[in-house]
């Protein structure tokens, strides 16, 4: 039983660290392969992805990735940010386990991450009262 004055209960979980660093070895090569890959919306304007989070599980063969998408041309929706990103996965998943070298190639799995996109539509809505303030 914990007591209240214990140090077991102000105790920090220890992550582990091998995960964070193959965490950060999943983000920056598929940044680079995003980066290298031409992806184009369907009125052929190119289209910026950003890896936001990557969660890989405690045995490292399963990487959820979390994509947003902040051009103001592209007003995609989920599904087509996905369908282009799977059009594409081929090739993304060819060139990710060519460029990494690990025993077991972590298996992707596309997200799109609605929290991103969501603060960056707040932070729009609160610029504009701002400056709505300062015409007042």
């Amino acid at each position: 039983m914990i007591k209240p004055n214990d140090f077991k209960l102000f105790k920090v979980p220890k992550k582990n660290s091998r995960i964070e660093k193959l965490t950060q070895l999943i983000k920056k090569t598929l940044g680079e392969i995003f980066l290298n890959q031409d992806f184009r919306d369907r009125d052929g304007n190119n289209l910026l992805i950003f890896i936001d989070e990557v969660l890989l599980s405690k045995d490292g063969r399963i990487a959820n990735v979390f994509l947003t998408n902040f051009s103001k041309k592209n007003n995609l929706n989920e599904k087509e940010f996905l369908n282009l990103i799977d059009n594409n996965l081929i090739k993304v998943k060819k060139e990710f386990s060519e460029k990494i070298f690990l025993r077991y190639t972590p298996k992707l799995k596309f997200r799109f991450d609605h929290l991103r996109k969501q603060s960056f539509e707040i932070d729009k809505l609160i610029d504009g009262l701002s400056s709505s303030k300062k015409l007042l």
